[in-house]
C-alpha cells in the first residue's frame, strides 16, 4: 500500500464519524435511530471494518450508544442529561470566552460574513446548513482562546451535544441572529464584559427552551 492511501485508509473512520455526527447534527439521523453498519457501509461506500471504526468513535463520544445484542443506535435524549451537558458548557464556554484574544480586522470581517450566512440560511429555512455554520461561528471565536485545553473540551462537549441541536430548531420563531451580531461588535469594540454577558443570556433562553421541550415530550 502506497503511503498516501494508507494515510487515507487510516482517516476513513475519522471522515465516516464526521459524516455520521454531521446527519446526527441535521437531525437526519434522529436520536434512538438504529445505525446498521451494513447500510452505512452502503451509503459511505465502505467496507464494514471503517464504519465500525467510525461507531466506536461515536460510541466514545457518547454520539452513539451501543448494545452488544442489539447494535448501534444515535443516543436517545434525556432532559437530564441534557441539563448537566448544558450547564457544563455553559460553564467552559464563558471561561473560554473571557480570554480569547481580540481578532484582527480581518477575521472580524470574516465573523461578520459567517453571521450574515447564518441569517441567510436562517430565512430560507435551511435549518440543517444552519446548525453546522452556527456551530463553526461558535468554534472559531473560541479558537481565539489561548486555553487550548479547555476549548477541546467545548469541542468534544459540541459533539455530545449534536443529537440536541435539531431539535432545538424545532421552535424556528425563537432562533434569530440578535446574539451572533452583538457578540461580533463586543469583539470589535474589545468589550469583554460585554462579550460574555450577551453570551450567557443567549444561553441561559437557550437551556431553559430546550429542558421545557424535552419535558414536554416527557424525555
Amino acid at each position: 500500500m502506497q503511503p498516501d492511501e494508507k494515510t487515507k485508509s487510516q482517516d476513513l473512520p475519522a471522515t465516516i464519524a464526521d459524516e455520521i455526527r454531521s446527519l446526527v447534527t441535521r437531525g437526519i439521523f434522529a436520536p434512538g435511530l438504529q445505525l446498521r453498519q451494513g447500510d452505512l457501509a452502503t451509503r459511505f461506500g465502505a467496507s464494514r471494518v471503517p464504519v465500525r471504526e467510525a461507531l466506536k468513535l461515536l460510541t466514545a463520544e457518547g454520539v452513539v450508544a451501543h448494545d452488544p445484542n442489539r447494535g448501534f443506535f444515535v443516543t436517545s435524549l434525556s432532559s437530564n442529561e441534557a441539563r448537566q451537558l448544558y450547564r457544563m458548557r455553559h460553564l467552559l464556554e464563558t471561561e473560554v470566552l473571557s480570554t480569547v484574544a481580540w481578532p484582527s480586522a480581518e477575521a472580524l470581517s470574516d465573523f461578520t460574513a459567517q453571521v450574515d450566512k447564518l441569517e441567510k440560511q436562517m430565512k430560507a429555512g435551511n435549518w440543517g446548513e444552519w446548525a453546522v455554520e452556527h456551530r463553526y461561528f461558535y468554534l472559531s471565536i473560541f479558537d481565539l482562546s489561548p486555553q487550548k485545553v479547555l476549548v477541546q473540551e467545548v469541542q468534544r462537549l459540541l459533539r455530545m451535544t449534536d443529537r440536541y441541536r435539531s431539535l432545538g430548531l424545532d421552535d424556528a420563531a425563537h432562533t434569530n441572529v440578535n446574539c451572533e451580531r452583538h457578540m461580533v461588535k463586543a469583539l470589535a469594540a474589545r468589550d469583554r464584559a460585554r462579550l460574555v454577558r450577551v453570551f450567557e443570556e443567549d444561553r441561559a433562553r437557550i437551556e431553559t427552551r430546550m429542558i421545557r421541550s424535552l419535558e414536554a415530550r416527557g424525555m
